[in-house]
């Protein structure tokens, strides 16, 4: 009885939580400048088909309020505490969590979002989550790129007015009155021929090339 109670009040706690995100994330997203650069073929794929979206661990905050309206996503988010109030959270970003990371549940997690891409989500995760090393893709997103024949979208972002958290991977968190720029990468295929800690370096390589471009970008205000 009393371990339902508990569970009870841990769901109130998480819900009052995730409203407190989402109306912080909006209310910041409304006093921001967007700056997006996007890489032509990245572009004509985002405009006419399905796609995987990455982007790093530190940087999935400055994501929520411009994809709010960017059709079906499905996020992969970690099985921790934390990840709890992400899942809480995405609902009121009109984006389903699916729930595992790559050291609890992670194929389980991979399987879902494979199958959520067969309902026509598109799947979104961070390939160095949810433990690191920070800016250094994982095999996972390799493995689901091979299962779902979809190209990988690189996202690099960044925000000129924003703090750090004392994490592993630092996570970035937004502030008002300031720019975030969006730039996406050269897309990426799984190719057979090719070693899979091949593609997940050529993919740390874009995603790192498109954060640097965002940095300059938010610093510049073009």
């Amino acid at each position: 009885m009393s371990k339902k109670v508990k569970n009870k009040n841990k769901s109130w706690h998480y819900a009052i939580v995730a409203y407190l995100i989402a109306g912080y994330v909006y209310f910041v997203g409304l006093f921001t400048k967007f700056i997006y650069k996007k890489d032509k073929q990245a572009q004509e794929l985002d405009d006419k088909q399905q796609v995987i979206y990455a982007f790093w661990h530190n940087q999935q905050s400055f994501l929520l309020f411009p994809y709010r309206k960017k059709g079906k996503i499905s996020v992969l988010v970690s099985m921790s505490s934390d990840g709890e109030y992400i899942a809480s959270s995405l609902p009121k970003f009109n984006m389903k969590a699916t729930r595992g990371s790559s050291t609890r549940g992670g194929f389980a997690a991979l399987r879902g979002l494979i199958e959520d891409a067969k309902k026509g989500f598109n799947p979104a995760l961070t390939p160095d989550g949810p433990r690191g090393p920070i800016y250094k893709a994982s095999p996972g997103i390799i493995y689901l790129a091979r299962k779902t024949r979809l190209p990988i979208i690189p996202a690099g972002v960044d925000c000129s007015h924003k703090f750090h958290v004392n994490s592993w991977d630092k996570f970035q968190i937004p502030l008002p009155f300031g720019r975030s720029a969006i730039v996406y990468g050269e897309p990426l295929y799984f190719n057979p021929e090719q070693d899979t800690q091949v593609l997940c370096d050529i993919l740390t390589e874009r995603l790192n090339k498109a954060t640097k471009e965002a940095a300059k970008l938010c610093k510049k205000g073009k």
